[in-house]
Formats: C-alpha cells, sequence, structure tokens
C-alpha cells in the first residue's frame, strides 16, 4: 500500500487478527451478510424481464470508495448487532458503518477508515437528511447523545430496542453456536426495564493524563512527570475515538449516581494540581441491605 493511501485510511490488511467473539468479528459477519443480500437483490433486479434480457451494470472493481474526512450520503439498510447502521452510498458492492442510525435513515456521514479487503468503511454520524419511520429525536433525553460512546438507541423507541436484542440473540445462535439450524433454540421476548432512564447505578468516568504524561521517557522517569495546570475534559469517549469528552450529567444514571458525579467532578477540579496522570472515577450505588440500629427498649417505669 501507497503512503498516500495509508494517510487515507486505506487498510488492505488489518493492523491485528480479528479476535473471535470481539467487536470486529460480529460487526465483519453483519457486513458479509448484507453484502450477501445486497448482491441476490441485484441479481433479482437483473433477471429476465418481459422475454428480454437486461444488461447488467457491472460496478467499477477498481474505484476507491470516498476521500478520507470527505463527507458523504449513506441510506442504512440494516442494524448491525454492535450497534450502529449499516448502510450503501453510491454501489452496494461497499458497506458503510454509521453510528446512532436506523435502518431507512438517509444521512449525512463523514468516512474515515477502510477497510477494502472486508468491502466496508467506518464512518461517523454528521446528521439526519431523511429521518427512518422507527426514528423518534424526541425521545431523547440526553444532550450528548450522538457524540458520546455511551448509549446508541435514544431515537429508537424502547419496544423496538428489545425486539432489537431479540435479534442479536438469534443471529449469535446462527452465526456463532456451530449448532445445526434444527437444533438452535427459540429465543423469546426480551423482558423490559421498567425504567429507561435512571436506572445505573454504577458508572466510570475518566480524565486523560497531562500532554505527555504516558509518553515512553515519562513512563521509565515518572518522576519527571509534569502536573496539570488546566481541568481537563472528565467523562467518557467520543464514539469511535479515544478521545475523551467533558460529561456533566448522565440521565441513565440513577439521583444519587448523578450527584455523586458532580460532587466528584468538583473535588477533582479542586484537586487537578495533585495528578500527574489520569484516572478513573468509579461512581457506584450501593443495594446492599444495612441494618438499622434499634435505640434501646425504654425501662418499665416500675422498675427500680
Amino acid at each position: 500500500m501507497t503512503k498516500r493511501k495509508r494517510d487515507q485510511g486505506y487498510h488492505t490488511k488489518r493492523m491485528k487478527a480479528v479476535q473471535e467473539g470481539s467487536n470486529e468479528q460480529v460487526l465483519l459477519a453483519d457486513v458479509q451478510d448484507l453484502l450477501r443480500k445486497a448482491k441476490i437483490a441485484d441479481l433479482k433486479n437483473h433477471e429476465v424481464v418481459n422475454g428480454s434480457e437486461t444488461a447488467v451494470e457491472e460496478a467499477d472493481a477498481s474505484s476507491d470508495p470516498p476521500e478520507r474526512f470527505s463527507e458523504i450520503d449513506v441510506e442504512i439498510s440494516a442494524l448491525s448487532s454492535v450497534g450502529d447502521g449499516l448502510g450503501f452510498s453510491t454501489s452496494s458492492e461497499h458497506v458503510f458503518v454509521v453510528p446512532f442510525t436506523l435502518p431507512g435513515d438517509v444521512v449525512k456521514a463523514k468516512v474515515v477508515t477502510h477497510f477494502a479487503n472486508d468491502s466496508y468503511t467506518l464512518a461517523d454520524f454528521v446528521s439526519v437528511l431523511k429521518p427512518s419511520p422507527q426514528r423518534n429525536d424526541s425521545l431523547v433525553q440526553c444532550q450528548y447523545f450522538a457524540k458520546c460512546s455511551g448509549c446508541q438507541f435514544q431515537m429508537l423507541s424502547y419496544e423496538e430496542q428489545l425486539v432489537h436484542k431479540k435479534t442479536i440473540i438469534e443471529k449469535a445462535y446462527r452465526k456463532f453456536s456451530s449448532l445445526a439450524p434444527e437444533s438452535i433454540p427459540a429465543v423469546g421476548d426480551t423482558i423490559g426495564s421498567p425504567m429507561q432512564y435512571g436506572y445505573r447505578t454504577k458508572i466510570t468516568p475518566h480524565f486523560d493524563g497531562p500532554p505527555g504524561s504516558m509518553s515512553r521517557r515519562a513512563r521509565k522517569h515518572p518522576e519527571e512527570r509534569q502536573g496539570f495546570d488546566y481541568v481537563p475534559p472528565i467523562g467518557f469517549m467520543v464514539k469511535g475515538t479515544r478521545k475523551t469528552m467533558d460529561i456533566e450529567d448522565c440521565p441513565i444514571a440513577t439521583d444519587a449516581v448523578r450527584d455523586g458525579l458532580r460532587k466528584e467532578r468538583k473535588r477533582v477540579a479542586e484537586e487537578i494540581s495533585q495528578y500527574k496522570r489520569g484516572a478513573t472515577i468509579l461512581l457506584r450505588e450501593t443495594t446492599s441491605r444495612t441494618p438499622i440500629k434499634q435505640d434501646p427498649s425504654p425501662k418499665d417505669d416500675t422498675e427500680a
């Protein structure tokens, strides 16, 4: 591969082998499944019509996917088991993986990384051009949604989320269980939660260390690490990156955890000069049963 191709985000071979059971393996299986379905649909579209065979327009296999960081229109055709939308742009031979999208959406996406041998490209969500009938953005209750990597389906009704979770299990049995089709058990409906927000009893926001804190020299000579002279973003990863975004509140957490987040953010800001590396903040609401201490029984008035 040329340096120009590499700089444009092309990967003809993966840097590491796909691990069994990993997100990458699951995503690749869904991509391949969608490509097979698209190929079958294309063949049907070019069958004999009224006794005359229609011409099949061969796609230019040598044509390159769009430039890295360019913006393209993508029509979403399926929802992957990892939660990202899968769709096509100008060709049904190359899949674009776009987060925060639903089947039926037409979206603008920014090209990030091409996996040429696997016929798919990772892209960032930019905006919705034409919403899917399933999309209901009025359901979104978090100001960070569609940027933060924590949630994927706030724009989808909870009933549809439960249906999707069921299909994830069904696909996992079909693709990875090595069971014969007749041996695969029926999957029941997903049991929903009575709460869609304010239910999470544990979150782990974090902040990154000062610039250079994880360099080779800093790891070798930790005593030389410099501290912070500013308060870094405290929160979660931006979707698809290793960059931390500042999160002031998380509405899926319980009230106690949200209050803890506010207090810990304030504490870290006050003590930031003491840190020479990043840290993870564990916020957990205990659900253990604590006995209530009883007051001693009053003495009988007649007792001496």
